[in-house]
């Protein structure tokens, strides 16, 4: 027994020191003896969350709680690991059990607050943030959180102070950075909020491209993040071009035929395990950065890319005597998206746009809400082989109606109208209180009065929708 707590304990000692792989092996050393010991159990699902490992984490923790149900801590760690999963309803049911147990539980408070968050109840978030706030001022992550809240509340000012006083307790918060840059840019302080959006990975070691002339070097350009992303902010290849080198474009497979519509001055390539050579280096989403892009400065061509003209037509066979208004749909983003509950829309809330008259629906969904087609909606997805396949879709239709995905930013780079469906609180590219993008000229925004009321939102694309589709039968 002495062996297994002297084990535990230097488990613990190296989980305290921030050595969180020697404490997880220590605890399933202990484990493998005694199997039903707690503090092991707990501790171990503490350690993989902390390493980031949060499926992995909820096993043991649960184990524990089956032993021990009435203590609070390792239920707060719980709660805190399902919201991590985006399994928030269930997060807030686990995190009331630990308060009810431990109404002191700052863990809990906070993780509830964001789980909160994440239901889009900002009123009840920001009180229970507020709480944790309280409870251990000057906590950074609590400090973060809160000012997350308040700034998808629009209390801006508030929510920078919170942004701030983390920083100045952790200066290398690189959240905190972001969440603040996040708040600037979407009021449309883009000068601002590009510095902090430097605190984003990078992945290369060569230096970092700012916007100085090339003198005929070579600069990799690479795709950081998400499809939509890409797109967005391969508009500026061209005019890094300008700047007197040569431009390697490094892109996602599933990019490569349409990126290289972007012209002949860039070279694109498909993302392997090594980078090509190259003496600089820049993420995409720095560019605006390097450009020194403000809202009156954001080059929005009409169209900066193109469909295969072959693909256009024979994409156009499949769409062969679709009569009335052509409306392309996307109601489902990737569930994995950190803010998927507040951006996608299930897909019965879709029954007004489907009752318009005089319009014919094709579905360009995909993933897992793609099995959850409207009646009368054609499916278009089955074929499709990569984003030039989707682009040659879009080329044939009038209008797309999509949630915030890479489909509305793809609708965006080829002129194609689109009206973009937004949650109250957008992402910040779509800033705030307009019906129009200065990114992409043929968007139209939609937005939410109130946080989860799609029913109004939808009600007023339907009125739209009917006038658009009057308009087209009476041949204008």
């Amino acid at each position: 027994m002495a062996t297994l707590l002297d084990a535990l304990d230097a488990g613990v000692n190296h989980h305290m020191a921030g050595r969180l792989g020697e404490a997880a092996t220590l605890y399933r050393l202990v484990l493998a003896v005694e199997p039903a010991q707690p503090d092991a159990l707990h501790l171990l699902g503490v350690a993989e969350a902390q390493r980031g490992n949060h499926a992995a984490a909820a096993p043991p923790i649960l184990r524990s709680l089956r032993l021990r149900p009435e203590a609070a801590q390792p239920w707060a760690h719980l709660g805190g690991v399902l919201r991590a999963l985006g399994r928030a309803e269930e997060a807030v049911s686990v995190l009331t059990r630990a308060l009810a147990l431990d109404p002191a539980q700052g863990d809990a408070l906070d993780s509830l607050g964001a789980a909160r968050h994440a239901l889009a109840d900002y009123g009840p978030a920001r009180a229970w943030l507020t709480r944790a706030a309280r409870m251990r001022p000057g906590h950074p992550d609590t400090l973060l959180n809160l000012g997350t809240v308040l700034r998808d509340q629009r209390c801006f000012a508030e929510a920078e102070a919170c942004f701030d006083a983390a920083i100045a307790r952790q200066p290398n918060h690189a959240e905190a950075h972001l969440a603040r840059a996040v708040g600037r840019l979407v009021q449309g302080d883009l000068r601002a909020g590009w510095e902090g959006f430097e605190w984003r990975w990078r992945r290369f070691p060569t230096p970092p491209w700012a916007g100085e002339p090339l003198d005929g070097r070579t600069i990799l350009l690479h795709a950081e993040q998400g499809f939509g992303d890409t797109i967005q902010f391969a508009r500026y290849a061209p005019l890094v071009a300008r700047a007197g080198g040569r431009v390697i474009l490094d892109v996602h497979p599933l990019q490569f035929r349409l990126l290289r519509t972007l012209g002949p001055d860039i070279q694109v390539v498909v993302r392997g395990p090594q980078p090509p050579p190259h003496d600089l280096h820049c993420p995409m989403m720095s560019l605006p950065r390097a450009f020194g892009t403000e809202l009156s400065t954001i080059p929005a061509a009409p169209a900066y890319l193109s469909a295969d003209p072959g693909d256009v037509a024979r994409w156009g066979a499949r769409m062969k005597g679709a009569e009335g208004l052509r409306v392309g749909l996307v109601w489902a983003g990737n569930p994995q998206h950190r803010n998927d509950r507040n951006r996608s829309i299930p897909v019965g809330r879709l029954a007004p746009l489907l009752a318009v008259t005089g319009v014919r629906f094709f579905s360009l969904q995909t993933g897992d809400a793609r099995a959850a087609l409207p009646d009368g909606v054609q499916d278009m997805i089955d074929g499709v082989r990569d984003f030039a396949d989707s682009a040659a879709i879009l080329m044939n239709l009038d209008l797309v109606i999509a949630v915030d995905t890479a489909t509305i930013h793809l609708a965006g780079a080829l002129g194609v109208p689109a009206w973009l469906l937004l949650p109250y609180a957008p992402d910040w590219r779509w800033l705030l209180d307009r019906a129009d993008s200065p990114w992409y000229p043929s968007l139209r925004l939609f937005r939410q009065p109130r946080p989860g009321d799609w029913g109004t939102t939808l009600g007023t694309v339907a009125a739209a929708l009917r006038a658009t589709a009057a308009r087209k039968a009476e041949g204008q």
